[in-house]
């Protein structure tokens, strides 16, 4: 077992200060503290060392004494050493350094909400390691209630999770009609819901009060018809590609319509009255600053 520590930080700061400047009253401005407490640190430091004397002082000057040469380097080491781990540490605390591991659903990637987190993250902090993972919602809200993500990307509302779920928007955009290039309106600059009553839907995995799918059932409601869900899946590059094939139309966020090479026709819905949301989802009080900084950095969207 390590012999303990017989003297404090502070009074090896008293000796390098003293050191340095060779002067006590010179010393004690520099730390900023009375003279008598100066004197008093540094026998305490020298009683550490069962008395061995610092510095030969008389009236004239202070010298570094044979033991106190040998020290000094010592001591102003771990005066830096002491520094860095301080400053370590507010980093840590200020989620300046550290770890954090997110999931985002594959469409908040078009979007371009990633690019924009890891811009807002690094921008003033450079040394925190980011972990991203491409999960379903709901794969993400297990691991997130489950302590394995700090924190997931994913389209709005949740429905069913626990309290302790929090979620803010911060990406919002339109929602559009994705048809076959051979369908009746894929040349039509824009598109009425009440039009769309007898047409074969491709929706989400997911139920209907749930991410992206309540947004397209909600659009139908408004719309005052319930869809004819031909077909479901669990992305929206699945989605596009059965529209693709010609297996019906699906409601879209507008950032899928960058997949151009899909010869699918992404069309504008005048009447709509829903928009898409993508959230941030992390557990109430966060324990991982690196978190806590994220979302005070990341401003949420009106």
């Amino acid at each position: 077992m390590e012999k303990p520590l017989t003297a404090s930080l502070r009074q090896y700061e008293v000796f390098v200060a003293i050191a340095e400047t060779l002067h006590f009253g010179q010393a004690a401005a520099h730390l900023d503290v009375a003279q008598p407490a100066l004197t008093q640190q540094l026998k305490h430091l020298e009683t550490a060392f069962d008395g061995a004397l610092l510095f030969d002082r008389n009236r004239r000057r202070v010298t570094l004494t044979e033991f106190g040469r040998a020290l000094l380097p010592e001591a102003r080491a771990l005066l830096q050493q002491a520094r860095r781990v301080e400053a370590v540490a507010e980093a840590a605390r200020t989620g300046q350094r550290g770890r954090i591991e997110l999931a985002y659903v594959g469409s908040a990637s078009y979007a371009g909400i990633l690019g924009r987190l890891l811009r807002e993250l690094r921008a003033g902090a450079a040394d925190v390691e980011l972990i991203l993972r491409e999960l379903d919602m709901d794969l993400q809200i297990a691991e997130i209630v489950a302590g394995r993500l700090d924190a997931g990307f994913v389209r709005l509302p949740l429905s069913g999770v626990p309290e302790t779920l929090l979620t803010r928007t911060v990406h919002t955009e339109d929602i559009l009609l994705a048809v076959p290039p051979d369908h009746r309106l894929a040349g039509v600059p824009s598109v009425a819901m009440a039009t769309l009553r007898e047409e074969n839907f491709i929706f989400s995995h997911l139920g209907p009060d749930m991410g992206f799918a309540a947004c397209a059932y909600q659009l139908c409601a408004d719309a005052g018809f319930a869809p004819r869900v031909a077909h479901r899946a669990p992305q929206f590059t699945a989605i596009v590609n059965f529209v693709s094939a010609g297996l019906g139309v699906a409601f879209v966020p507008a950032s899928a319509a960058r997949m151009k090479d899909a010869g699918v026709s992404f069309l504008p819905i005048r009447d709509a009255k829903v928009q898409s949301r993508i959230g941030l989802a992390y557990l109430r009080d966060p324990s991982n600053p690196v978190l806590r900084r994220l979302l005070d950095t990341i401003e949420p969207e009106s």
